[in-house]
């Protein structure tokens, strides 16, 4: 089908998924990240004491592989304070090869650098999912999520980054992300008979993006197994 989702290269990008149904968006963004990695390391940052939270989340534990990261408070969210020139300086005693691409590394906020942490892979490569973003303050975006550099670093590090957000996203959030995908469910039917939309990505191209969820799920090539859960 001519402007169907199509499967990613594979190059390390970024990906948000979102829409309304809490599960829908979830099991879309686990399967785009299992279908790179059988575990991927994540985070969520949504009150686990909501309704339903802790069922969701043990799912997503499940077929992660690895326990969630908790965003315990917003500094873990902040970019690092560094004082960058007293850091080349030590880069630069230490030999190190890449001055640059550490100190990049370095200024990313700690909850990127610990899921980063547990996320690579010995081939060097790797993916994150950071999920319920739209939980977290506006500001706290600002300088995260919505910056180029916090994306590139990341690429840079061999890391795949999947974002989900119950909330439509702002346009400052969805630039720097490759693909933007809304997981439409509409009432009364079960999740996996929802629709999606590719917003931003290699087949965007207008209001024929629209397609059933099965026929995405099958062109981006993902597990088909997760669409049979309820």
């Amino acid at each position: 089908m001519p402007g169907a989702p199509t499967a990613a290269g594979p190059r390390e990008e970024s990906i948000l998924v979102h829409g309304p149904d809490g599960f829908a968006v979830s099991a879309l963004a686990v399967a785009l990240a299992r279908r790179t990695r059988r575990s991927f390391a994540w985070a969520d940052c949504a009150d686990p004491r909501t309704n339903g939270a802790s069922a969701l989340r043990s799912w997503v534990e499940d077929r992660s592989g690895r326990p969630t990261l908790e965003v315990v408070d917003a500094s873990v969210l902040r970019p690092a304070n560094l004082d960058r020139l007293m850091l080349r300086r030590l880069v630069a005693a230490e030999g190190v090869a890449d001055e640059t691409r550490l100190l990049n590394y370095l200024a990313l906020p700690g909850l990127f650098q610990r899921l980063a942490a547990r996320a690579l892979s010995s081939d060097g490569r790797g993916v994150m999912y950071l999920a319920n973003v739209d939980a977290l303050a506006p500001e706290l975006l600002t300088n995260t999520l919505e910056t180029e550099r916090l994306h590139q670093t990341l690429h840079e590090e061999g890391l795949t980054v999947i974002v989900s957000s119950r909330a439509a996203p702002s346009e400052a959030l969805s630039r720097p992300f490759d693909r933007v995908l809304h997981v439409d469910v509409p009432g009364g039917v079960p999740w996996g008979a929802g629709w999606l939309t590719e917003e931003k990505g290699d087949g965007h191209g207008g209001d024929e993006q629209r397609v059933p969820l099965r026929t995405a799920w099958d062109r981006l090539g993902l597990d088909p197994s997760l669409l049979l859960l309820p």
